[in-house]
């Protein structure tokens, strides 16, 4: 990007790593080979995939765990929640999720709900955009067979305490645990070891868009949503993008391993962009702590609409987003904000500013500087 225009939505996508990029089209030239074929070209692209698998376990850690290689995180979420009801219809009829999931995991249960007699119970989020385990308690029944909470929030950052209800849940055998770790890789650090299926995606941190995988426990069984030549252990059919998968890897191992410093170095963008705002109480609202996440600010505007203000940047250069670009084409209001602030005009006027390694300072006052004058030029 030039030098002149200011990215802050880095939470819907992120630039390519120059050296993903690299690595990328060295793997279409090295490994020509469909990893399913038996002759040299095929079995050194197999390799590849495997050793692309060993990269990811081991940068994570979670070596209890095995890799199914998805397009990105959407069906990751699907493969997790609907592969498992459907392979597990006698265990249960009764799934847990929050209330401020991602679409794919809303939508995915209400799917089971309607269509396959399944009944799910949604978790609220408190004052900071977080679910409650005493919530959770008191929700599981019986029949409760999978519960799903993502980590971080796609929309204003809140961060869950996955590590305590993943060691809460343990009580309950029955119940598998999935968590949406889209928005907390390379970011926040996590203990997933007690976590049974976790979703990933590469474009969220310097991969390739059309990369991603589900990171489940080894033996949980799943019922394949994509079906044809058995690929992923029967999981997923469909020739292997060799290329997708190895950056993805790389993508990965890349973020846990820069995560530090690339927190300190957003918490002070954050920190002033935040100092900044709050002299602005009259005319908006925080919806973001940044003390749990400095990468996302998500704050509401009382007296102007959002869509024009962030036109109104995007004019100047600067590029923020108004709710998640995950369904803002469809959905002109955020269910998240809705469920934090319980008021519908906070909920239509979000702007979210998501920031990352190539924002600087400067870049942040001259948001401000732009968005004060935006806000005082437009009519209320």
């Amino acid at each position: 990007m030039s030098s002149n225009k200011i990215y802050f939505d880095n939470a819907a996508t992120t630039f390519v790593d120059k050296s993903i990029l690299e690595s990328f089209n060295k793997a279409i030239d090295l490994y020509p080979g469909n990893p399913s074929s038996i002759h040299k070209y095929g079995q050194d692209s197999a390799r590849v995939i495997e050793k692309s698998r060993d990269l990811i376990i081991s940068s994570l850690g979670l070596f209890d765990h095995e890799v199914v290689f998805t397009s990105g995180a959407t069906e990751a979420n699907n493969l997790a929640i609907k592969g498992f009801a459907l392979a597990h219809k006698t265990r249960g009829k009764h799934i847990i999720v929050s209330e401020a999931e991602h679409p794919s995991i809303l939508e995915t249960a209400r799917e089971l709900e309607r269509d396959f007699g399944y009944r799910v119970s949604y978790l609220h989020i408190d004052s900071d955009g977080k679910v409650s385990l005493d919530e959770l308690k008191s929700l599981i029944e019986e029949d409760t067979f999978l519960v799903s909470i993502m980590a971080v929030n796609n929309e204003i950052g809140s961060v869950n305490n996955i590590e305590e209800i993943a060691k809460y849940l343990k009580n309950f055998p029955k119940i598998v645990f999935h968590v949406d770790g889209v928005q907390a890789l390379g970011k926040l650090v996590f203990d997933y070891k007690d976590v049974d299926m976790i979703t990933f995606t590469g474009h969220k941190v310097h991969g390739l868009v059309g990369s991603g995988c589900l990171v489940k426990r080894k033996g949980i069984a799943l019922e394949a949503l994509i079906n044809g030549g058995g690929q992923e252990n029967n999981l997923r059919s469909g020739t292997y993008s060799l290329p997708l998968i190895s950056t993805l890897a790389l993508a990965i191992s890349k973020a846990v391993k820069n995560q530090k410093e690339l927190y300190n170095h957003v918490s002070t963008l954050s920190n002033k962009l935040v100092e900044e705002l709050s002299s602005m109480n009259d005319l908006l609202s925080i919806n973001s702590n940044i003390k749990d996440n400095p990468f996302v600010v998500n704050m509401s505007l009382k007296t102007h609409k959002a869509s024009v203000v962030v036109e109104a940047l995007s004019n100047r250069n600067i590029y923020v987003s108004s709710i998640s670009a995950c369904h803002s084409n469809g959905e002109p209001i955020s269910h998240v904000v809705k469920a934090l602030t319980h008021d519908d005009n906070l909920a239509h006027n979000t702007i979210r500013i998501s920031f990352d390694r190539q924002n600087t300072l400067d870049e942040v006052e001259t948001f401000i500087k732009e968005f004060k004058e935006i806000i005082g030029g437009l009519k209320q």
